[in-house]
């Protein structure tokens, strides 16, 4: 009698998860690093291009609910899918706005980003795989992909008031979805706004910006 020998999938994909959760991190960073190339030529939008708020969304999406390691898996290939669809898609942008003129992707930078994608996606998607969890873990979680996307939005629009226009409702729109995925009782609700509410002045006060100010 033939004996069927198991199928043993690579160590990065069995932390990746199900192949539902694989395919969502590749569309989740294929689509935020798109958009951000997008919206990087585009007046109205740039600023979405040139803040977190879009990754830490992503983030924390992808890292809800889930085990810490499959958290950080598909954090940082969703981030590292960002960045290359980012630097690619802003070189497509750029040849359709000026066709003709010479553009060429900067390796070393794309480099750098995916290293950061590494660090970012490691830390956020640890901090965040507790979003939506019972228990004293999860309402911090939540908070945490609160406050930091609030601060972002908030310290840029602070110094630049017409950022606001766009960073502002963004940063709205990603706080509801954050906690339509975190929150399940008003109890949960409750802790999220207690644990939210020292993150943004923490942040807006305490962290450096060199490195969202100079991503593009």
């Amino acid at each position: 009698m033939d004996v069927q020998q198991p199928v043993h999938r690579g160590a990065w994909v069995t932390r990746v998860g199900s192949p539902a959760g694989l395919a969502a991190a590749l569309a989740g960073g294929l689509a935020t690093g798109s958009f951000g190339a997008w919206a990087y030529h585009d007046d109205l939008l740039r600023p979405l291009a040139h803040r977190f708020g879009l990754w830490v969304l992503l983030v924390a999406l992808l890292s809800a609910r889930q085990p810490a390691r499959t958290a950080i898996a598909r954090s940082v290939l969703g981030l590292a899918t960002a960045v290359l669809a980012f630097y690619v898609g802003k070189q497509v942008m750029y040849g359709i706005d000026y066709p003709g003129m010479p553009y060429a992707l900067n390796f070393s930078v794309i480099a750098e980003w995916l290293v950061l994608a590494a660090v970012a996606g490691s830390l956020l998607g640890w901090a965040f795989h507790s979003i939506g969890r019972d228990g004293r873990r999860g309402a911090p979680a939540t908070a945490a992909a609160v406050g930091l996307l609030v601060a972002d939005a908030f310290r840029r629009s602070t110094n630049y008031a017409t950022d606001g226009r766009v960073l502002v409702p963004f940063a709205a729109l990603a706080v509801v979805l954050v906690l339509a995925v975190g929150v399940r009782s008003l109890r949960q609700l409750a802790g999220t706004a207690v644990w939210a509410l020292p993150i943004p002045p923490w942040v807006c006060c305490s962290s450096p910006d060199p490195i969202s100010s100079s991503s593009c």
